[in-house]
């Protein structure tokens, strides 16, 4: 293996360095997020019932006008009833003013319906409210527990990443754009190596997508420091140190 691709391989190394430390770093801030979602689901839901008190009260304040205009009425009724002038006007004013009387008494039970659903929301809005500080104190536990593992992890990145531009120096441009393009594709896999299947038949297999590789390509990557890309996969093929043909 020449300069070229040892050099390959030692960016690989640091590539999986910086994705390893990347995905610590993830997983670190994600038990972070994951709390603060908590929280933010409990604040969605204390502002869902608040949303839904206002406007059982607003239902309310209309059922309130409304029974107040047929107490206005009804008493209109009542004058009317002391003035009638005969037996059958008595008896239709009498009749609207016990309609009146069973729709105000609907109203009534409907009003006392809502102020009990209003009391039930309340409840639970003092539930949650709780529940939101509790799960406010668990948010403020976990940052402050992970405040100083992110600073460190992240300050590893920035190491691993000054690493990566060393191990990347000696690499040609268009090889190392190759090599980030690969990285980009293969969630950092750029370079994979060669499986030998079958010594005796001489069958050998890309390690990254075990499709077959010629025999050509492997007495290739014996003799070159050529870059070689698997024909089925494009990852840049290498040979291991203790590789025998």
């Amino acid at each position: 293996m020449g300069p070229v691709l040892e050099s390959l391989v030692k960016l690989q190394d640091v590539e999986n360095q910086l994705k390893g430390t990347r995905a610590r770093l993830s997983r670190t801030k994600r038990v972070v997020t994951l709390q603060e979602n908590q929280l933010r689901s409990l604040v969605n839901s204390l502002e869902e019932k608040q949303h839904e008190i206002k406007l059982l009260r607003a239902e309310i304040d209309s059922q309130n006008l409304e029974l107040k205009s047929r107490d206005s009425s009804l008493e209109k009724y009542r004058e009317a009833l002391n003035l009638a002038k005969n037996n059958k006007e008595y008896a239709a004013i009498l009749t609207e003013i016990n309609l009146n009387k069973a729709d105000n008494s609907k109203i009534e039970n409907k009003m006392l319906e809502l102020m009990k659903a209003v009391e039930e929301q309340e409840a639970s809005c003092a539930e949650i409210e709780k529940q939101i500080q509790a799960q406010q104190a668990k948010v403020d536990e976990v940052k402050n527990d992970s405040k100083d593992k992110i600073s460190e992890i992240e300050k590893k990145i920035e190491e691993i990443e000054l690493e990566w531009k060393a191990a990347s120096k000696g690499i040609p441009a268009e090889i190392l754009l190759l090599f980030q393009r690969l990285s980009d594709t293969y969630d950092g896999e750029a370079i994979a190596g060669v499986d030998r299947n079958n010594p005796r038949r001489k069958v050998y297999t890309c390690s990254g997508c075990y499709m077959t590789l010629t025999n050509e390509a492997v007495n290739k990557l014996l003799t070159t420091d050529e870059v070689f890309q698997c024909p089925s996969c494009s990852r840049i093929v290498v040979l291991d140190e203790s590789f025998e043909h």
